[in-house]
């Protein structure tokens, strides 16, 4: 297995706060991301436009190439956003002392209001295939270190007698893979909270793995 790579987030330089403007800045940039992310999940990458998100954000074409000069930016930005929390999620619980079958919960758990709460119907996972190769080298890189993280989990809870599985790399591939695809199917006016799909999910995964 590949080692794990803990990224650790540079301090700010100390007396160094950021300006009114740049903080208006990277507000601005946050929102036409999201924005980019409704959209490619709602008309598909190809068939949404600029002024599909410009409209959704009531600003010019002109404002908007201020911060991105491309769909492929955007699509990348809003891949970064999302791995970038998950990651940092499942750091946060690997660096734990909780046993393998709660980390393991909390990661379940945390993957799925991720994508529900700020990526609902973006379906991104399925067009990071039209990013240039040196954004889609960075996309990758990130997404292994999670799954790194997630296989770390069950391979703990397998050594611990907690799990039971045939490969803890399989079992992983397996339980993200079902994680990713309830974006086809969620939606916030549904009838399910994503607090009860992420309790069952949990019962039928991490429960599923239990040994006797």
């Amino acid at each position: 297995m590949p080692p794990i790579t803990k990224t650790k987030k540079k301090p700010a330089p100390k007396g160094k706060h950021k300006s009114f403007r740049e903080i208006r800045y990277e507000e601005k940039k946050l929102a036409i991301i999201k924005s980019a992310a409704k959209a490619f999940g709602q008309k598909g990458f190809h068939a949404a436009t600029i002024e599909d998100i410009t409209n959704d954000l009531k600003m010019t074409k002109g404002s908007l190439y201020y911060y991105f000069s491309t769909k492929e930016e955007l699509l990348y930005n809003a891949h970064v956003l999302s791995l970038e929390k998950v990651l940092q999620n499942i750091l946060e619980i690997n660096a734990t002392d909780d046993p393998p079958d709660i980390k393991l919960q909390a990661a379940i758990s945390k993957h799925l209001k991720v994508f529900a709460t700020d990526f609902e119907g973006a379906f991104l996972l399925q067009y990071e295939f039209h990013l240039p190769d040196e954004y889609l080298e960075k996309i990758i890189a990130m997404r292994d270190n999670y799954q790194n993280n997630f296989i770390q989990i069950i391979e703990d809870g397998i050594q611990a007698g907690i799990f039971k599985a045939r490969s803890a790399r399989m079992a992983a591939f397996i339980i993200l893979g079902s994680i990713n695809w309830f974006l086809r199917w969620y939606s916030s006016t549904g009838s399910w909270s994503v607090d009860e799909i992420s309790a069952a999910y949990v019962d039928l995964f991490s429960n599923g793995l239990l040994t006797p």
